[in-house]
This record gives structure tokens, sequence and C-alpha cells, in this order.
């Protein structure tokens, strides 16, 4: 895509918000960022987004690196692995001009899974089988985390936004380098995503100023409800 002044700062301040959802709620805000970005362009989504988005989830790993659940890790990480190259073969399957639809569909589905399923006790099939699919769907979309978020929802909020933050980080690092052995994540896409970098740091910066003031049960009810709007625009748009 040509980056223009506009299309820069208003995909880093859609970013900017989204951050700091993130990190005051836990609930990966991929839902919000994801149908915004793709109605400036679908050339973000996925690789661009999941590459800037290296800059926060490696900063929220470290700073809550006291806090991460080591003991289910490795199990989702391998789902993950797998769910990274359904996706491949997804996407070179589809014709780009239906991905659109695609990514809103994905979001409607991760809204209604989150807001329908309220408890899940971790197991070795559940690991596995959540982190394929978020895989599957991260690697399609970027939408993946929330997946995470609900096989983690039990831990307490600092575990679940540390855990969630380095699994993100070996998600994105494992998706990027097999789609770059597969020539899906080229130079270009490399830049779009140091320019949406900015945004995920200042997001890091300024969001303990703003997580005193969020309540998480009221933030996540915000945030599905941006996610489905969003959704259906690009949906609407889509068709």
């Amino acid at each position: 895509m040509e980056w223009t002044v506009t299309n820069f700062l208003v995909a880093n301040f859609i970013i900017i918000v989204s951050s700091i959802l993130q990190m005051a709620t836990g609930v990966s805000v991929g839902m919000i960022i994801v149908p915004f970005l793709a109605m400036i362009s679908l050339t973000l989504i996925p690789t661009p987004i999941i590459f800037a988005s290296l800059a926060l989830t490696m900063m929220m790993a470290y700073r809550g690196r006291d806090q991460i659940d080591f003991k289910n890790m490795p199990r989702v990480s391998v789902g993950m692995i797998c769910g990274i190259f359904a996706a491949l073969y997804l996407l070179k399957s589809i014709d780009t001009e239906h991905l659109g639809l695609l990514f809103g569909v994905f979001i409607l589905f991760s809204v209604i899974i989150s807001a329908r399923v309220n408890s899940f006790t971790l197991s070795p099939i559940l690991n596995y089988s959540g982190g394929f699919v978020a895989g599957l769907m991260g690697a399609i979309a970027a939408v993946g985390g929330q997946i995470l978020a609900l096989l983690f929802q039990n831990h307490p909020l600092a575990s679940i936004k540390a855990t969630l933050a380095l699994l993100y980080t070996i998600f994105s690092i494992v998706m990027l380098v097999v789609f770059y052995f597969f020539k899906e994540f080229s130079y270009e896409q490399m830049v779009s995503g140091f320019y949406l970098m900015p945004g995920f740091i200042i997001g890091f910066v300024v969001a303990p100023i703003f997580v005193r003031y969020f309540n998480p049960s009221y933030s996540k009810t915000a945030v599905l409800l941006m996610a489905s709007i969003g959704a259906l625009m690009l949906i609407a748009k889509s068709i």
C-alpha cells in the first residue's frame, strides 16, 4: 500500500487505543485492530500487523516474566505452530478479494466465543486444540489471541497478560519465519510493520496512565462491541 501521513496517523491511533485496552483488560484486541486496519488496506493483515505487534508483546512478556505459566505453554505452542501451517495452506487457496469477508467472519466468531464461553479447565487436549485454532485464526486474520485468552482466563490477570504476551511473541516469530520461506512475508510488508510499530510502543508507554480507570468487566464488553461493529463494517464493505 502507499503510505500517507493520514494513513500513518489513523492506523497508529487505532493501535494506541487497542494497545491500552489490551494492557488494561488482558483481552486480545486484535479483533478491534484488524477490521479497522483492513478498511485502510487489506495488505496490512495479517503479516505487517503481527510483525509490528512484536514491539508490544516482547515488552509485556518481559515486564510480567515472573507471572508466566510455563506449564501449559509447550502444548499450546505446538498447537499454534500446526495452526500456522494450516493457515498458510488456506491463504494460498483463497482468492485475495475474499479476504475481507474472511477476516470479518473470523472476528465475529472470536467475539461469539469470548461472549458465550465463561470457563475452561486446561487439559493436554484443550491446550493442543486451542493452540491450533489460535494459530490458524492468528495467521489468517491476526485474531487468534482471543482463543488464547479464553484458555488462560481462570488465571490471575497479571498471569494472563504475561503468558499471552510470550505466546504472541513465539507465535509471531514462528509465523513470520514460516511465511518468509513460503514467500508470504515480503520486504514491503516488513516496512509496513515498521510504520505500525510506533502505535504499539506509545500504547505500552502511556497505558499505565489509563489502566487504573478501567473496569475489566465493562472494558471487555466495550472491546467485544467495538470488534463486532468493525467486523460487520468490514463484511459489508467486502460483499
